[in-house]
């Protein structure tokens, strides 16, 4: 009786999870001055995300891919 609702909030939950992680990586990007930005693998960010950095010269490294485990933002030189 209450599956589909369950399921609708998990998801929910996932995608609030998600948009919040974001939120402060924008934050994070907006204050740095050292041009590497490190964080926990437990955070998660979306494909389409992902993809907007990249397209802004951002690279991005998942925590697969790394040594530490973390993921890290290289931005681009300020100007």
């Amino acid at each position: 009786m209450y599956e589909e609702d369950i399921e609708h909030a998990l998801r929910a939950r996932k995608y609030n999870a998600i948009r919040a992680d974001e939120r402060e990586l924008i934050n994070a990007i907006t204050y740095d001055t050292d041009g590497i930005i490190k964080r926990r693998p437990c955070f998660g960010y979306s494909e389409e995300f992902i993809g907007e950095l990249q397209e802004h010269d951002i690279s991005v490294c998942d925590p697969d891919g790394n040594s530490d485990e973390n993921w890290t933002f290289t931005l681009p030189p300020m100007y």
